[in-house]
């Protein structure tokens, strides 16, 4: 019997409520609890044995909070730096490593667009311009010009040759299609005739956007990714300040070197100018190109 028990039991011998019963069951009670009380086992073995099970249930606990599966991830973009970067084995490739960085290259915010056109040794000089925003335009060399600077009646562009392609202004060229297949059916629809041979028409108008035009960073980037669908380019190989490719336009043939770092044009052996013009060199030779927006004044 335990001590709640007997208390129990004494309670229910209590018939009487006066002093004489009360005093009668204190000295009962006390004597029950000065018996000697058999030896106890120790609890701490149990103790230890709870505190391993409540450490093992704590430590499943833990490792079930750790393994299980928590509310789906919202994936991160990587930035673009961290992509996977394609070899640069093709054409297709080169030309599409060049429209990511083109769409990462803001546009500028220069007075000017500046074009130079020049030999690599510096000895010959295809004419360089300057055209502001507004369709203001500078020019040095061209055909026709003597050594200075002669302001020009128009600042337009030729998106293509002139016997064949369309002149565009600055708002022309922003309101491009960003999409690769759309602009490509654009610039397609803006030349005249029609594809030469096997040849796209698109080939050129497309290589002067990425290489000349003023044309802003989603268009350049399309016209990248236009250009890498079309059959009619192929990777040279890689040389000095980038990759060498070659677009075949109808009877005529461009090289072209791309960083594709950077998605510049550095050189090319012929291409239609921004002008309406056709500059070229000798086969073996290239131009070197400069373009970009700058405060410089024309000199």
């Amino acid at each position: 019997m335990d001590d709640l028990e007997l208390v129990k039991q004494l309670r229910s011998e209590m018939t009487e409520t006066g002093p004489d019963a009360l005093t009668g069951a204190r000295g009962h009670l006390l004597a029950v609890m000065a018996r000697t009380a058999p030896p106890r086992r120790s609890r701490r073995p149990l103790t230890m044995r709870v505190s391993g099970l409540a450490a093992a249930a704590a430590i499943a606990a833990a490792a079930a909070v750790v393994i299980a599966p928590g509310p789906a991830a919202v994936p991160v973009k990587p930035p673009a730096s961290a992509g996977t970067v394609l070899p640069l084995t093709s054409a297709k490739n080169v030309l599409l490593v060049a429209a990511d960085s083109a769409e990462r290259t803001p546009q500028g915010s220069g007075t000017y667009w500046h074009i130079k056109r020049e030999s690599e040794d510096g000895r010959h000089f295809w004419g360089e311009s300057w055209t502001t925003r507004d369709g203001q335009r500078w020019s040095r060399g061209g055909p026709g010009n003597g050594p200075g600077v002669v302001k020009e009646p128009s600042g337009t562009f030729w998106l293509g040759p002139a016997d064949s392609g369309t002149e565009v202004s600055m708002e022309d060229l922003e309101a491009l299609p960003t999409d690769p297949e759309a602009l490509r059916q654009k610039v397609t629809a803006m030349q005249k005739g029609g594809p030469v041979g096997e040849h796209d028409i698109a080939l050129l108008p497309l290589a002067s956007l990425i290489a000349e035009l003023p044309a802003p960073a989603g268009v350049r980037s399309a016209a990248f990714r236009a250009l890498a669908e079309l059959p009619g380019v192929q990777r040279l190989g890689a040389v000095e300040g980038g990759e060498e490719l070659m677009i075949q336009g109808g009877k005529r043939e461009s090289r072209l070197v791309v960083d594709p770092e950077t998605s510049q044009v550095i050189r090319t052996s012929w291409l239609p100018t921004a002008t309406g013009g056709l500059a070229g060199t000798n086969r073996g030779l290239f131009i070197k190109l400069t373009t970009g927006w700058t405060d410089e004044l024309p000199r």
